[in-house]
């Protein structure tokens, strides 16, 4: 049975990890935007440009703080993902992952799903065109932003390998605003799916409106981040 509250937990302690991040942590003695302005305004290389401004500091430190926010999205839906699966297919946590062997430029990296149902898992909300697989296997993505190279290669690579084991591999990306040349790449390999098609996935295999559950817990979310932008 799924437990909304416990839902609604995890997403907020995922959020909240974000709030442990200092944006200034890399200049030693720094410890808000003020000193980081005084420390722009004396650097030889900027400060005769005026990059003390603080919508500079503010793109830049936030930069960093934004691309943290950006992980820790994407472990809250890989989180809550994981939490429907389990409660709807009756899986334990070891259920979900199954690791294939990724090459990643010089060196070989062991990488595993986010979510697995194997055949024998398999129920009436399974689509009868997944059926024919040994398994199904996702991925999960707040959003795709990665553009190197060498990381698109080797999510590429990973569908190979799950097909090479019968598994159906399905990316789903939550989000509407992703890099596309990743994205199409991607769809040529995995079963792509964004935005709302995304959540309409989870809904289909779970019976969850995971797209209703967030809008209905909007306000609490919204106060979380405002507290995490405040901090830049």
């Amino acid at each position: 049975m799924i437990d909304e509250t416990e839902l609604f937990d995890l997403a907020i302690a995922n959020i909240r990890k974000v709030s442990q991040f200092s944006p200034y942590k890399n200049y030693k003695g720094i410890e808000n935007r003020e000193d980081f302005q005084q420390l722009i305004a004396s650097d030889p290389a900027f400060g005769a440009f005026g990059l003390d401004d603080e919508r500079y500091v503010i793109a830049r430190v936030g930069g960093n703080l934004v691309t943290s926010l950006h992980r820790k999205l994407g472990d809250m839906y890989q989180a809550l993902f994981g939490y429907l699966l389990k409660q709807a297919f009756d899986l334990e946590e070891e259920d979900l992952h199954f690791g294939v062997d990724i090459q990643i430029g010089d060196r070989i990296q062991t990488r595993s799903t986010d979510g697995l149902i194997r055949k024998e898992r398999f129920n009436q909300r399974i689509p009868e065109d997944w059926t024919r697989y040994e398994g199904i296997g996702f991925e999960i993505r707040s959003c795709y932003q990665i553009g190197d190279s060498k990381r698109i290669q080797a999510d590429y690579d990973m569908s190979l390998s799950l097909k090479s084991f019968g598994i159906l591999p399905v990316m789903l990306i939550f989000c509407n605003t992703s890099l596309q040349s990743p994205v199409i790449r991607l769809s040529r390999s995995w079963s792509l799916y964004e935005g709302l098609d995304s959540f309409d996935v989870v809904q289909m295999l779970t019976g969850f409106n995971l797209y209703d559950f967030l809008q209905r817990n909007s306000q609490a979310f919204k106060q979380e981040i405002d507290y995490i932008l405040s901090n830049l």
